[in-house]
Order: C-alpha cells, then sequence, then structure tokens
C-alpha cells in the first residue's frame, strides 16, 4: 500500500471535526506522521524515555499538552513534534484530524494526521525520546498482527488491544488511534 492511496482513502472518508474540548480533561494533541518506507506507506513511532515520570518507556505518536501560546491543536502536534524529533514544521503537511480521544488519564487528545515530506529527518537527541521507528501501515493493519489483554485498572477489569513491537508493546491511547486510523482508510 502506497502513502498516496492512503492520503486519498483518508481525504475520502475523513470526518469533519472541529476542536473539542471536554470538561475537566486537559486539551493536547499528537501527530500521526505518515511517510513511505521502501515504497509502502507507515506511520511514525517514539518511545518515550524510561526515566520520564509519565508513560515512561511507553510507545507513543509525538505530541502534548495545548499550550495558550498554541494558535491551534493542530500548531501544538507540529510544535511537540518539532521540539520532540527535530522535525522542520515545513516538512510536515497536515491532511485531516481524526475523532477526539479522552484518555483514562484525563487527557482529550485530538489526533491530527500528516505527511512527512520525503527528505524529512528526524532526531532522538530531546529528553522525552529515546527511540524512533516506523512500522509499515499493512503490519499494522493486519489483525493478525494484534493481541487482547485484560488489565485491573481502577478496581475495573478493562480490555486492551496491543500490538507487540520490537520497541515494546503499543497499547492504549496510541493503540486506539491507529486502530481509528485503519477503520477510515483500510
Amino acid at each position: 500500500m502506497k502513502l498516496s492511496d492512503i492520503v486519498c482513502k483518508f481525504n475520502l472518508s475523513a470526518p469533519l471535526i472541529g476542536s473539542a474540548h471536554f470538561e475537566n480533561t486537559r486539551a493536547s494533541a499528537v501527530l500521526l506522521p505518515l511517510l513511505e518506507v521502501d515504497n509502502k506507506a507507515a506511520l511514525l513511532f517514539c518511545k518515550r524515555a524510561a526515566y520520564l515520570k509519565h508513560h515512561p518507556s511507553q510507545i507513543c505518536f509525538p505530541g502534548g499538552k495545548f499550550e495558550q501560546f498554541d494558535p491551534s491543536l493542530q500548531a501544538t502536534a507540529i510544535r511537540e513534534t518539532n521540539e520532540e524529533l527535530g522535525i522542520c514544521p515545513s516538512h510536515i503537511n497536515s491532511i485531516g484530524q481524526l475523532p477526539t480521544h479522552n484518555t483514562l488519564t484525563g487527557f482529550t487528545i485530538s489526533p491530527i494526521v500528516a505527511t512527512l515530506q520525503s527528505h524529512a529527518s528526524w532526531h532522538t537527541d530531546s529528553d522525552e525520546v529515546e527511540r524512533v521507528f516506523t512500522i509499515s501501515l499493512e503490519c499494522l493493519f493486519d489483525e493478525k498482527n494484534w493481541r487482547s489483554i485484560e488489565v485491573q485498572l481502577g478496581g475495573k477489569a478493562r480490555k486492551f488491544d496491543i500490538f507487540p513491537t520490537e520497541h515494546g508493546l503499543l497499547w492504549g491511547a496510541t493503540a486506539k488511534l491507529v486502530k481509528n486510523f485503519a477503520q477510515l482508510v483500510n
């Protein structure tokens, strides 16, 4: 599956979404960075540093909290991507947004879908990111690669979809965003 095919499918099926913020949650945004690797569409992921207080060693998309100086949630996602990975904002082409996602930790995430220019480069020099890697959409969209686990959280049993990678488990909000994206374009 080529990146141009994914962009076309996304443009045809993406819902029209305004910025939603839910009471008692903190607004945040992440970037779902699409790129082509070996002639196949892929998503770029980060692995957070192990010493971080919140979500250590977890696999995620670049992003973070909305700041008052951010003109929009899209700007938040692009700013955070630049801060965390050094990707030049002019190398990021936003193509739309997925529905917002409320986390168990009190955030409302606005997932911004974007393509990266072919010459975009990144680094892991930030304090937050241990590793950056890609996973092909072909692999992410194959249900045989996913597992389901049950976890006790706050005294309640919760079921999570997980995707094992060589860098750890893709799960939680990030996995949910990947699954939502797959439903739209697959």
